[in-house]
């Protein structure tokens, strides 16, 4: 959990400095889409407040519409068709454009779908696999109890 937070400590500074991707986003994304825990919740509301700080946005609004995509990207991943690892790709184009939908809304800006949300979407899969891959191998879970 610790090299999680650092990683997202180090996207939302890319983020916010020179990459025009939403890395945080995307991250997050994948992590709940491949475990579901109630960190992600966490997760999300506390580097949602980091990237409004940072990106100077209005204190919260990032924050609430992480919370929103990563209750609904939680729910979507319990269903049958999340044993397909490919469908991150159109999960997360759906819910990058409804993101910048809802936060160009609140801030009376004119919403920037195509090439942004794009890149973001095929981005998506080579981190799913990432993370995926490091949930899987280097994160040690306490649920194993050994027989003596």
């Amino acid at each position: 959990m610790k090299t999680l937070i650092i990683v997202l400590i180090i996207a939302s500074l890319l983020q916010s400095t020179i990459l025009p991707i939403d890395l945080v986003l995307i991250i997050l994304i994948c992590r709940s889409f491949i475990k579901l825990d109630q960190a992600n919740l966490f997760l999300a509301f506390s580097f949602g407040l980091l990237d409004s700080h940072l990106n100077l946005i209005p204190l919260g609004l990032n924050s609430l519409i992480y919370l929103f995509i990563i209750q609904i990207t939680q729910t979507l991943s319990k269903s049958r068709l999340a044993g397909n690892s490919l469908l991150i790709c159109p999960l997360s184009l759906i819910l990058l454009s409804a993101y910048q939908l809802i936060s160009s809304l609140f801030l009376q800006q004119t919403p920037q779908l195509f090439p942004k949300v794009l890149w973001e979407g095929l981005a998506a899969l080579p981190i799913f696999y990432i993370v995926r891959l490091w949930e899987e191998r280097f994160i040690v879970y306490k649920d194993i109890k050994l027989k003596i």
